[in-house]
C-alpha cells in the first residue's frame, strides 16, 4: 500500500515553477540524515519528493519537516519499489528534469547543478554520477565490485560508463515517461540503464564526490545484491541470445 501525502505550503510554489527541476529521495530508517539533505537539496529544487520506504523511526514526519512532499509506503519494499513510487507519481506532473540522490549522505546535493549542466551540454536524457575518477573512502570490495557490475552493464547496454551503480543521477521528462521499473532492489540502477538502452535515451556521466563518512551505515548487501545483480545480467543474456 501506498500513500501520497504532500505539504500544502508547496503546492501553490509548484505552480509557479511547473517547468523545473524535481528531486526524489527514497529514503529507509534515515531519520539522522534526511532533514539535512532535504534542506541541502530544495536550495537547488522547485520541489523535493522524499519516498519514505515502510521507515520505522521518524524519517517521513522529519522529511515533512524539512519541506519535502512525502510519499509513503506502509511496509519496507525495497529502493527500486521506492523509485518506481516517486517516477510513476511524477509523471502526471510538469518538471523539467528529476534528480535521484540517496537519503544517507552519500551525495552531495550542492552538485545537482553538475548534472544539469551536463543534461544541457549533451542533450541528454540521463546523467549519471561516477565516483571513480577519485573514489577516496569507497571501501575496497565495493570499489572492486562496483568496476566489475559497471564493465557488464556497459556491454549489455553499449553505453560506456564508469559507475553504473551510482545512485546520484538526472533523468529527464522523457526518460521518466519512458522508463518501466520493475525490480524492488538495488538492481534498480541497472534497471534504469537498461530501459535507457531499450529505448535508445542518450546516458552520459559526470564526475561526482565519492562520500564515505567513518560511520556510515548501507543498506546494501554485498553479496546479496550482487547476486541479485548477476541473475538481472543472465536474465539480459538470456533475452538477447532468444532474439537472435
Amino acid at each position: 500500500m501506498v500513500q501520497f501525502i504532500e505539504n500544502e505550503p508547496l503546492l501553490s510554489r509548484r505552480r509557479q515553477t511547473a517547468t523545473d527541476l524535481v528531486a526524489l529521495i527514497p529514503a529507509y530508517q534515515a531519520e539522522q540524515k534526511i532533514m539535512d539533505v532535504v534542506t541541502r537539496t530544495r536550495r537547488h529544487v522547485s520541489r523535493c519528493i522524499v519516498v519514505d520506504d515502510g521507515s520505522r523511526d521518524r524519517t517521513g514526519e522529519l522529511a515533512r519537516r524539512a519541506g519535502a512532499e512525502v510519499i509513503t509506503h506502509v511496509s519496507n519494499r525495497g529502493k527500486g519499489a521506492a523509485i518506481r513510487s516517486g517516477l510513476t507519481y511524477l509523471r502526471n506532473e510538469e518538471f523539467t528534469y528529476c534528480i535521484l540522490l540517496d537519503a544517507d549522505g552519500q551525495h552531495e546535493p550542492h552538485e545537482i547543478p553538475k548534472l544539469v549542466e551536463a543534461a544541457k551540454r549533451t542533450h541528454a536524457d540521463i546523467v549519471c554520477g561516477t565516483r571513480m575518477g577519485n573514489p577516496q573512502g569507497m571501501p575496497w570490495l565495493r570499489r572492486m565490485t562496483n568496476r566489475i557490475m559497471s564493465r557488464l552493464t556497459s556491454w549489455l547496454c553499449g553505453i560506456r560508463l564508469s559507475d553504473t551503480q551510482c545512485g546520484f543521477r538526472l533523468l529527464s521528462k522523457h526518460a521518466v515517461s519512458l522508463i518501466e521499473l520493475r525490480k524492488d532492489k538495488f538492481e534498480v540502477e541497472t534497471e534504469i540503464l537498461v530501459e535507457a538502452a531499450r529505448h535508445g535515451l542518450v546516458v552520459t556521466e559526470t564526475p561526482v564526490a565519492s562520500i564515505y563518512a567513518a560511520n556510515h551505515s548501507s543498506h546494501i548487501h554485498p553479496v546479496r545484491d550482487t547476486v541479485r545483480f548477476l541473475k538481472l545480467v543472465t536474465l539480459l543474456l538470456l533475452r538477447r541470445l532468444l532474439r537472435r
